[in-house]
């Protein structure tokens, strides 16, 4: 099985449950990048409520993800290390793990790209949560078609017919559904209830970035992931 989605910056942990489930993930970095997205901000938790953060951005358009530039980036770097400090200090594994994020996130800003940073962020996650599956890279597999033709070009390149999607491309791979019955590739769609963990600052909020997570429960944190998981659907 295949998954294929988007570099997100610091993704929620169904992220990662869709990549343990499959024995390839391609990270498409070589699609439209999309303003003010998942695809440059994301969740955490603070003392209130969810409250996001975002990396700024040229302002460019029609640009696709591995071609856009972060802007300001040591003041990015003082901000992002004030903002866990001051919302996960007194999380029981914060001083495990603080430093390791602040010195991935510091290594990947000196290559000024979205779509590097994003995906040095998930392969901390990858290799502390010790998830062995298959990573690729889109823009190194030369495809250039778009949406699901690009899909379907990506699993036969592989030789997978079964692909696993989120749940929210529901709509538009139904719309698209010939293109992947002509190819004979079943789709799959994730099918994840969000499991609850000893997150601060009561109630709990689902939906907060994987770090919250890994702050709060440290190496229970992809057992706890794994909760989560329900049977797929099949769509097709």
């Amino acid at each position: 099985m295949i998954a294929i989605s988007q570099p997100t910056f610091f993704p929620w942990i169904g992220y990662f449950d869709i990549i343990d489930q499959v024995e390839l993930f391609v990270i498409l970095d070589d699609v439209e990048f999309s303003k003010q997205s998942w695809q440059q901000r994301n969740r955490f938790k603070t003392s209130s409520e969810l409250e996001w953060f975002t990396v700024p951005v040229k302002n460019l358009s029609n640009k696709k993800i591995n071609e856009v530039e972060i802007l300001n980036h040591e003041r990015l770097l003082k901000k992002f290390k004030r903002f866990i400090q001051t919302n996960y200090s007194k999380s029981n594994y914060y001083n495990l793990y603080a430093e390791g994020i602040i010195d991935i996130f510091k290594q990947a800003l000196a290559k000024n790209n979205l779509a590097v940073l994003n995906t040095k962020i998930i392969e901390f996650f990858l290799n502390t949560f010790k998830i062995k599956t298959k990573i690729q890279i889109s823009s190194n597999l030369n495809i250039n078609k778009k949406r699901s033709n690009k899909i379907v070009e990506i699993c036969e390149k592989f030789k997978i017919n079964n692909y696993l999607s989120s749940y929210g491309a529901k709509d538009y791979l139904e719309k698209d559904k010939n293109i992947f019955i002509e190819k004979k590739i079943n789709v799959f769609l994730h099918n994840y209830e969000h499991p609850t963990y000893n997150q601060l600052y009561p109630p709990f909020k689902p939906f907060a970035s994987t770090l919250d997570l890994l702050f709060c429960e440290g190496k229970k944190s992809f057992d706890i992931i794994k909760k989560g998981r329900k049977e797929n659907f099949l769509l097709y």
